[in-house]
């Protein structure tokens, strides 16, 4: 009996750029290639195939495509165009998967070839799931934020984008949503149902009965971390003013180590902004997740943007870090699941949000402290019956949409 053939889908993968969602689709094919033949197909500036562990990439070559994920304003631009307005785009990628033969079809984020690759899987026929690790499909943005607001809804522009989407993915589609916050957005858009999705996260944190009480230096001094991707829409900027008012408010030296990358000028920005605030910054470039959390008592997360999850918040509770926490998007699931002590803070008021710091650093029995002045609601908690990675989650659904499969089969056949 020959193994089962399942195509991945992807915008990008291993080894080309990989940040949370590239990370969380590996993990999942990984987990499928232990019973299946999986082959990844993305999009590239080439024809190549290679070997990532057991999995065959088809990178495949298509029109316009971007060199690497933060090309030039122009290629972008192009790309992104090209993408939604001409089928041939994708025609390369459909004959690869068609070539391939799946049994089924697992889709990842796919912006980068439009819609036509869901388009075509309907027209097949295959059994097809959709993981879902963004809002992208119902912003061409990506992200639901519009200068410096987030969109609490979609905007009439997007809705072009969700209802091309909502179109071209077959009815039958199982989603697996990267958080509650990511599928309480897709049901309201129309993408996915309730009925036909699931919610499983990129990762979990092992419970903590008891988070052990922020470290105290020797010399009295605390020291405060960042770590993720260094730009202005993860609130940097705000976690340097917040340290700088937790120092004036309590008459704590603070430093803060910045762990990332980031655009060069926007680094000088932030260290003439720490100087002016009179707080000691540390850009300590790449680390690994345990060096960080050795380096710092207490962890900033200060996204201004609605994160679909918020990787680093389970990484650093789960190690007994606190964490002061931006209250938007998935970051309080994250924060939960993390089973670490946490607070939530709007970091666009560094006042409130540095006595909020206070508090969660004070010793006590509370694990979750909610600013007072912070003016968000937060989203609910804790509603999830299951708690499953997305590679579990995948493998359930693919599970499900073969068994359905073969039902209509012998429904057929009686």
């Amino acid at each position: 009996m020959s193994r089962l053939r399942i195509a991945v889908l992807a915008d990008w993968w291993w080894p080309n750029t990989v940040g949370g969602a590239e990370r969380s689709a590996r993990s999942a094919a990984m987990a499928l290639a232990e019973s299946a033949e999986v082959a990844v197909f993305v999009p590239e500036v080439a024809d190549r195939v290679y070997a990532d562990g057991p999995l065959t990439v088809h990178a495949v070559r298509r029109p316009f495509a971007r060199r690497r994920h933060g090309d030039s304003v122009l290629r972008r631009g192009l790309e992104l165009a090209t993408a939604w307005s001409l089928p041939l785009v994708a025609s390369a990628q459909i004959r690869a998967i068609r070539s391939f033969d799946p049994d089924v079809v697992v889709a990842t984020n796919i912006s980068r070839t439009g819609p036509w690759l869901v388009r075509w899987v309907r027209a097949a026929g295959l059994p097809f799931v959709r993981s879902f690790h963004d809002l992208s499909d119902t912003c061409w943005r990506r992200s639901r934020r519009r200068g410096t607001g987030n969109c609490a809804t979609v905007c009439r522009p997007c809705r072009v984008k969700a209802t091309i989407m909502r179109r071209v993915t077959p009815p039958s589609t199982v989603g697996v949503c990267v958080s509650g916050f990511v599928r309480d957005e897709l049901v309201r858009a129309g993408l996915v149902t309730p009925e036909r999705s699931l919610v499983a996260y990129p990762l979990l944190g092992a419970a903590v009965e008891a988070p052990p009480p922020p470290r105290r230096r020797p010399d009295g001094t605390l020291t405060l971390g960042y770590l993720g991707r260094i730009d202005p829409v993860k609130g940097v900027e705000s976690a340097i003013r917040t340290a700088a008012a937790y120092r004036r408010q309590t008459g704590t030296d603070v430093s803060l180590v910045i762990a990332g990358t980031g655009r060069p000028d926007y680094l000088r920005r932030l260290s003439d902004l720490a100087v002016a605030e009179h707080v000691p910054v540390h850009f300590a470039g790449v680390l690994d997740i345990e060096t960080f959390c050795a380096r710092v008592d207490a962890v900033l997360i200060p996204s201004l943007w609605m994160e679909p999850f918020g990787r680093v918040a389970v990484e650093v509770g789960s190690r007994g870090r606190p964490m002061l926490v931006s209250p938007l998007g998935g970051l309080p699931e994250a924060a939960a699941l993390s089973g670490g002590r946490y607070g939530f803070a709007d970091f666009g008021r560094p006042e409130s949000a540095g006595r909020a710091l206070a508090e969660l650093l004070a010793d006590g029995p509370g694990r979750q402290v909610v600013d007072a002045e912070a003016r968000v609601d937060l989203p609910t908690v804790g509603d999830v019956t299951s708690r499953i990675t997305v590679a579990e989650g995948v493998a359930r659904a693919v599970d499900r949409v073969l068994a359905e499969r073969r039902d209509v089969r012998r429904g057929r056949a009686t």
